[in-house]
């Protein structure tokens, strides 16, 4: 279960330090292309998966689509409680973290089945 919790803490954290990060590019007014946060969020998804795979013992993939799946839900809820709205770009992008999720979680696997 720790184990678990100090796995959590890098994409929290990494979502942290880049929104800060691309916050300060906006102060600054730099352009930033929207598809740099989508890819920014897919490789920590993909990395997460990555390490909750690692970490587990059996059947990771699931571990990954359930990481995936609980943080696209906190995201979310996040977007219901700040009145966001929700629309078909949220939604695909919800399900771009799931799969990312999954997919890193399934490349561990094929690297330790191999």
């Amino acid at each position: 279960m720790k184990k678990y919790i100090y796995i959590n803490l890098i994409p929290i954290s990494s979502i942290l330090v880049i929104s800060i990060i691309l916050s300060l590019f906006n102060l600054l007014n730099l352009g930033i292309h929207p598809m740099i946060y989508i890819i920014l969020m897919i490789l920590i998804m993909y990395i997460y998966g990555y390490l909750i795979s690692k970490n587990s013992n059996e059947r990771g993939y699931i571990k990954g689509l359930l990481a995936g799946f609980l943080y696209s839900l906190f995201f979310f809820l996040l977007t219901l409680i700040f009145n966001l709205g929700l629309s078909l770009y949220m939604i695909i992008f919800y399900l771009i973290l799931i799969i990312s999720s999954s997919l890193g979680a399934m490349t561990f696997n094929l690297k330790k089945n191999s």
